[in-house]
């Protein structure tokens, strides 16, 4: 969305071709398996933005994602193995296709497209997955007056991560009504965001949702040394919707800070997702694994769940630099006392330079009656020419 809102306000950039690829080896344990997964998958993305001239463009993108040496994983396309899960079956389909017009401080984008607001809680297009989520729809972007920025989406399909060609039309995508309203004001110090989201489903009805809620993120520097201090504070209602079977106002918070240097820092937060025993929060839209554990061993249970995580990240020069990060995670229900796990996650990313990169992640999941023990590792190499838009 703030790519789009710069569009919006600086115009389109020169016409480009964008080549990624990405290569990503998953080592798979779980004490639900009898057998260790070893998942070797690549995807290629090309895309190419076409400038037509100083107010229209338009961008079409297409993703192939295949297993290389055997299949020892589950990917997810409801056969039963003896082998983890890792949900990227092989697909080939189009992922961007759309026109966009910009004038001054408005611009309209028309197509498929992807969706992230904010930190892609609740619309994201899943980046961790191989095969990437788009929506089909219109989003109108309008720089209002000095540091406001309103944005509208409506949707009216959602192409899932488990891409074109899997098995299950049901789930490969879903018929959408969903209006979307979001907008962002810049303070003084932080900026802060009101969202309101819409959604019929007509595929699933259970995903049918109406979700308010506001939203205050900041940094601010502490000193003249890059002693600096960022804030996320967040709280939404989410209700049923539209043809939504189910009756339910259920609560969602979340706390973050971090503190500290660019070379080290902490970062403490909380993220609460309600549950009335029948329902909790519905997510199904955004990007699952970049919350609540990068294993993702468990659903968000009717209960609710309650996260609590601690971590260490930073960065340092080996003649390349380093981004890493340690976290750990404890999981528990909304009601109820059960345990329901910790994980210690730790990563770390190199930039090769001439757009190469190298990243190293381990999760490592301990259940406490809630599901199974279960460890993964992955190795994950990338190449990306020139830059896609957003």
């Amino acid at each position: 969305m703030a790519g789009m809102s710069a569009f919006a306000a600086e115009g389109p950039p020169e016409s480009a071709p964008y080549i990624e690829t990405r290569y990503r080896y998953s080592n798979l344990h779980s004490d639900g398996k009898p057998r260790r997964g070893h998942a070797n998958t690549q995807r290629l993305q090309l895309g190419y933005l076409w400038r037509i001239n100083e107010q229209w463009s338009a961008y079409g993108e297409g993703i192939r994602t295949w297993s290389l040496f055997g299949q020892q994983y589950d990917d997810g396309s409801a056969r039963i193995t003896p082998y983890p899960t890792e949900a990227d079956p092989a697909s080939t389909g189009i992922t961007n296709a759309w026109v966009q017009y910009g004038q001054g401080d408005v611009a309209v984008r028309a197509g498929r497209q992807y969706v992230r607001l904010d930190n892609g809680r609740f619309f994201s297009n899943n980046p961790w997955r191989q095969n990437l989520q788009s929506f089909d729809g219109i989003h109108m972007a309008w720089k209002a007056w000095q540091g406001a920025m309103l944005d509208y989406y409506w949707l009216g399909r959602v192409n899932r991560t488990v891409g074109a060609d899997f098995r299950d039309r049901d789930q490969r995508r879903w018929q959408l009504d969903a209006h979307l309203l979001h907008a962002d004001q810049q303070l003084p110090v932080g900026t802060l965001t009101a969202y309101g989201y819409f959604v019929r489903n007509e595929t699933v009805s259970a995903n049918s949702v109406k979700t308010l809620g506001m939203r205050y993120t900041g940094t601010q520097s502490l000193g003249s040394e890059g002693f600096a201090v960022s804030w996320t504070a967040e709280a939404a209602r989410q209700y049923d919707y539209a043809n939504n079977p189910g009756r339910f106002s259920l609560g969602y918070h979340l706390l973050d800070a971090t503190i500290g240097y660019r070379a080290l820092s902490a970062r403490v937060g909380e993220e609460k997702l309600d549950g009335d025993g029948r329902h909790a929060v519905n997510v199904a839209y955004g990007a699952a694994r970049a919350f609540n554990g990068w294993v993702v061993a468990f659903r968000i249970p009717n209960s609710g769940l309650r996260e609590r995580y601690v971590g260490l990240l930073g960065r340092v020069d080996v003649g390349r630099p380093v981004n890493w990060q340690v976290t750990y995670r404890h999981f528990r229900p909304v009601q109820g006392r059960a345990m329901l796990g910790d994980e210690v996650d730790v990563g770390a990313l190199v930039d090769l330079g001439r757009g190469f990169t190298l990243e190293l992640q381990y999760g490592d999941f301990r259940a406490h009656r809630h599901g199974v023990d279960e460890r993964k590792l992955w190795l994950i190499g990338e190449y990306r020419y020139g830059k896609a838009p957003k």
